[in-house]
């Protein structure tokens, strides 16, 4: 008798740093990103979808601390 199964797991990966001029530019490399993974992969894995939110920081001199904006 064959049993069909499969794997699954939660994933979640900090991106700590996209080296981008604008968030737009972040959201493309962050799409780049997604697209070349699902090509490498694309017989041993597939998802649901990816979610992501692009924040900006934007380090305060004065205070000598970073602000999420």
């Amino acid at each position: 008798m064959s049993e069909n199964k499969y794997y699954s797991a939660d994933l979640s990966i900090s991106i700590v740093e996209i080296t981008a001029t604008s968030k737009g530019q972040a959201e493309a490399i962050m799409q780049e990103f997604i697209d070349k993974i699902g090509v490498i992969m694309t017989n041993k894995l597939r998802w649901d979808e990816a979610n992501w939110e692009i924040e900006k920081h934007v380090f305060d001199e004065k205070e000598g601390v970073w602000h999420t904006q």
